[in-house]
């Protein structure tokens, strides 16, 4: 199959979640166009597959740790003119390549252009297992949960089946929405699971000098630090720039993890069996759903900022545990959420066949019927000729 592949660049997540399923995609024999939509990605985002593009595409400002609406929405509306661009670029190379199919994880442009077409959107996401009938939704504000389901609206406008990935244990079906265990990633195949000497931090968006003050007063421990793109040490303290496989390597080999509660960060977190310390954006549903499902589940400490009481607890918790989880989550393999998908286009499919030789079968009955009312009058306007 011919497949565009839309990822949300917005944090590095959706590109991280999206190369496991593009990984076996290519591996399956697929022609795979990824279109990388939203702030400008990182370097080894092109890397996903030999044909990655870059769009515009909506952006989220944060200050203070959370997300600044007002900012937000301004950035946006300046540049509504380049979403608009984009959106037709990307119908164009539609009825250029005719794709078969759509995925999109949390990608706008991708899944207009699939309604468009009227072709099969595979939505691959966390997201929409927030509000899944088959998982217990965790207790937050009313105006946080609303905020949250119009921005799914925004971001995903249509979809003809979603795969949701989730901390739960199997596999649940509620209309349009699947829900399925977390996925192994092939990455993690390259790496030995150790317990080393150091913390692994992703705290991008969090206050710098703040970071410092804090793990500064634990100079016996060692903290790696991703999510400024900065290569330097301050005490006790190494700040690393971006790199997907220097963070794998120092993510397998921690004592612990230290981050916001964004799914792919815990998701990693749990494949290579951690304790996490989750400090979730503010406001932000998902994050804390995030939180509140893993701390249910004894895998997570959780805490609103990061301070030197906070980590100080996190320190017992992880000590009186002796650095080890002690619940694991079900793990399956990608290729069984890809039988699903694939199963699912052939269904629709199916489904627009017999729709489509029905109108062709009503066209040949307009045409013969107009051929035979031709012929009769034909035939009349020879007799009266007679």
């Amino acid at each position: 199959m011919k497949i565009l592949y839309g990822i949300n660049t917005n944090g590095q997540g959706h590109i991280n979640r999206a190369r496991v399923f593009i990984t076996e995609l290519l591996k399956d024999g697929h022609d795979v166009h990824v279109l990388l939509a939203g702030k400008r990605p990182p370097a080894y985002a092109f890397d996903l597959a030999p044909k990655v593009f870059y769009k515009p595409g909506p952006i989220d400002i944060y200050k203070d740790h959370e997300v600044a609406l007002s900012k937000t929405l301004q950035a946006n509306l300046k540049r509504l003119w380049k979403y608009a661009n984009s959106r037709r670029e990307l119908i164009q190379l539609d009825k250029k390549e005719n794709f078969d199919v759509i995925f999109s994880d949390f990608e706008p442009l991708s899944s207009t252009v699939g309604k468009q077409a009227k072709k099969p959107v595979i939505c691959i996401d966390h997201q929409h297992s927030l509000f899944h009938s088959a998982v217990e939704e965790a207790p937050g504000r009313t105006s946080e949960k609303v905020g949250f389901k119009i921005v799914m609206n925004i971001m995903l406008p249509y979809y003809t089946h979603c795969y949701s990935l989730d901390f739960t244990d199997s596999i649940e079906n509620c209309e349009d929405t699947t829900i399925f265990p977390l996925v192994w990633k092939q990455e993690f195949d390259d790496y030995e699971i150790t317990n080393g000497n150091h913390f692994i931090a992703y705290l991008a968006r969090y206050d710098q000098q703040q970071i410092i003050d804090v793990f500064s007063q634990f100079p016996r421990e060692t903290f790696f630090v991703y999510g400024f793109n900065q290569n330097k040490t301050v005490n006790n303290i190494q700040f690393k720039r971006t790199s997907r496989k220097g963070f794998l390597s120092d993510l397998v080999s921690s004592k612990a993890i230290i981050g916001n509660a964004g799914f792919n960060l815990a998701w990693e977190g749990c494949l290579a069996k951690k304790l996490l310390w989750l400090i979730p954006h503010k406001r932000q549903f998902e994050q804390i759903t995030n939180a509140y499902r893993l701390q249910q589940r004894d895998l997570a400490f959780v805490s609103e900022r990061v301070s030197i009481k906070n980590f100080q607890s996190f320190l017992e918790w992880i000590e009186e545990k002796q650095y080890q989880p002690t619940n694991e989550l079900p793990v399956v393999d990608a290729s069984l959420i890809l039988s699903r998908v694939y199963r699912h286009i052939k269904d629709f499919y199916l489904d627009q066949f017999p729709v489509k030789r029905q109108i062709r079968r009503q066209i040949r009955q307009d045409v013969s019927r107009w051929r035979l009312k031709q012929k009769i009058r034909s035939m009349i306007n020879q007799e009266l000729e007679i």
